[in-house]
């Protein structure tokens, strides 16, 4: 068999099967995917400079994260990722729990991640803490979706808001909202982040990718730096891209 026809063979392999994960662009969901499955994603954030001419008023460089997630038995997940502009690496596991007569899916997850000083070229490295709830679809429609979360590098409690509405069986509009919880703090650039973030965004579903186009007054990358807050109301453009595997 020749190297394309084995290539061929193994993409249509992954077709197969359905991508059935209520992703969000920020927020941790608890897993549906099945057992021996490969999701792979690429998050893009733009950075833009609102006063300047264009192109640089709409997009001017980005942040970039790449991902992957493993599912090693049903609901059992792993995975890794790491973030170019904000320099953060990722590792982390997570096991859900489904409650379908409760209209309820939780997951517990722990993400150890290493993130870069403002100022200089040491790294930080703790663990972040959640526990994540999302309900079952409530008229076959909203999927609300909340992140509690404990960041040990900074002993607060963070809290991650999120809705997915399903417009048709494969388009879906989504969005999500981090009230800031306690005082602010300064987390990259040295930018004080003074208002909530939020997100807005529409997915686009196939059998074997999902496309989030998202507006959001962050270009941070993350719900452990969402919860933190963003510097000012600029809106900011980007997009998700997931690939899934199964083998």
């Amino acid at each position: 068999m020749s190297r394309k026809m084995i290539v061929f063979c193994f993409l249509i392999v992954s077709y197969l099967y359905a991508y059935d994960e209520n992703s969000m662009p920020g927020l941790d969901v608890p897993t549906q995917l099945e057992a021996k499955s490969l999701e792979a994603s690429i998050v893009h954030r733009f950075y833009r400079s609102p006063t300047a001419n264009f192109p640089d008023n709409f997009i001017t460089m980005a942040n970039v994260m790449l991902g992957l997630k493993y599912v090693v038995f049903p609901k059992l997940e792993v995975g890794t990722s790491y973030q170019f502009m904000g320099k953060e690496y990722t590792f982390h596991a997570a096991y859900s729990l489904f409650f379908p007569k409760a209209f309820l899916r939780t997951q517990a997850l722990v993400r150890f991640f290493g993130a870069m000083r403002d100022t200089n070229t040491l790294w930080d490295e703790n663990l972040l803490y959640e526990i994540n709830f999302q309900s079952e679809p409530i008229a076959g429609r909203f999927l609300p979706l909340i992140n509690l979360a404990y960041n040990g590098l900074t002993n607060k409690i963070g809290l991650g808001t999120g809705l997915d509405v399903v417009i048709f069986s494969n388009f879906d509009f989504l969005a999500e909202y981090y009230p800031v919880l306690g005082t602010r703090e300064t987390v990259l650039y040295s930018e004080t982040k003074k208002v909530n973030c939020f997100l807005a965004g529409l997915k686009y579903s196939t059998p074997g990718h999902q496309f989030m186009f998202t507006i959001s007054n962050n270009y941070d990358i993350g719900n452990r730096r969402h919860m933190a807050g963003a510097t000012d109301n600029t809106l900011y453009y980007g997009f998700n891209i997931q690939r899934l595997f199964t083998f």
